[in-house]
């Protein structure tokens, strides 16, 4: 993951957060998922295969998974992007049918170790009795592109070149996609994912900005560590250590940052040009970030990671010289 996907999934470690934005996201703000009802379990899935005759491990980690409701076995799944990955459909693809295929494995480990399938039937052949159910998996993908709206396949169909005679029995795939750019509020967030995302949305447009601090000046006035940095991070807005004050809150103290007046001071000393500097040269080292990360990977070729990230050819080029070292 790259810097900003790293900060985002941190952020979400916080089972509050993490149920406000399945909440924000999926039910448009409805209280459904209780921070109180998540589990935290292992993430990580791995699944064997062979090629050629060797074999071969595929790996596939979401950014934070939490099991939901106990015995109802509820995944939720968040996936943290600060790009459009064009082959996210194909991710998430992989990951829940590998998700699927460990619980699989799981339960034909169980039966053989309890031997209380029926040799020769199809329950032992299958490794699982005919109503045992798995464990549903839903995965949500956050954007918080900067630059632009998702503009990436949303669903499986959407990356196939189909003929019309044969696509009702190509089966789809649907991807469950939170684009922050897409929106124009932020209400259905209870927790400091509305300040990171009205940040994050409008931080450009410095009047609608400071409209929505007036709007909800008492949240902006109060921004907690974890959130500014992750405003500092995503929007690439800073907020000075000046501006942090220490308050008492549920019998200890924490240090609360007051966006609206770092906001107001930097208007009133005639520095937000440079901020506006600042801002892009922030938006520039997050684009050169991502192109290394695509380097690293070697996927893509260098005309490719440059329209991806908007960055010129010619400094994609130079981004591989101090690799080579």
């Amino acid at each position: 993951m790259g810097t900003k996907d790293v900060c985002q999934s941190g952020y979400l470690d916080d089972p509050v957060r993490f149920a406000d934005q399945v909440n924000g996201a999926l039910f448009g703000g409805r209280q459904v998922v209780k921070a109180q009802e998540l589990k935290e379990i292992d993430p990580g899935t791995v699944y064997q295969t062979r090629e050629n005759g060797r074999r071969k491990s595929y790996s596939a980690v979401a950014d934070k998974t939490r099991l939901w409701r106990g015995q109802l076995l509820h995944i939720i799944t968040l996936e943290n992007q600060s790009y459009v990955d064009y082959r996210m459909v194909l991710r998430n693809m992989l990951s829940e049918s590998i998700g699927y295929h460990k619980q699989w494995r799981r339960l034909r480990t169980q039966h053989e170790r309890a031997g209380d399938l029926k040799s020769g039937t199809d329950e032992y052949l299958s490794g699982m009795k005919r109503d045992e159910k798995l464990i549903p998996i839903v995965t949500l993908v956050v954007y918080c592109g900067t630059e632009h709206t998702w503009d990436g396949a949303r669903s499986l169909h959407e990356l196939l070149e189909i003929d019309e005679e044969i696509k009702a029995y190509v089966s789809d795939y649907r991807l469950n996609l939170y684009d922050c750019r897409a929106h124009e509020n932020f209400s259905e967030y209870q927790t400091g994912l509305r300040q990171v995302f009205e940040t994050v949305r409008y931080g450009d447009d410095k009047r609608k900005l400071k409209e929505l601090m007036e709007e909800n000046r008492e949240a902006y006035e109060n921004i907690d560590s974890d959130t500014r940095e992750m405003i500092e991070v995503m929007a690439n807005v800073k907020i000075p250590e000046e501006y942090g004050r220490m308050v008492q809150e549920n019998d200890r103290e924490e240090k609360r940052y007051d966006m609206c007046k770092a906001f107001e001071d930097y208007r009133q000393e005639g520095v937000e040009e440079g901020m506006e500097k600042g801002m892009e040269k922030g938006r520039e080292e997050g684009r050169m970030d991502d192109a290394r990360r695509m380097l690293r990977a070697g996927k893509l070729s260098y005309e490719e990671i440059a329209e991806y990230t908007a960055l010129p050819l010619e400094k994609v080029q130079r981004l591989v010289e101090p690799m080579l070292v």
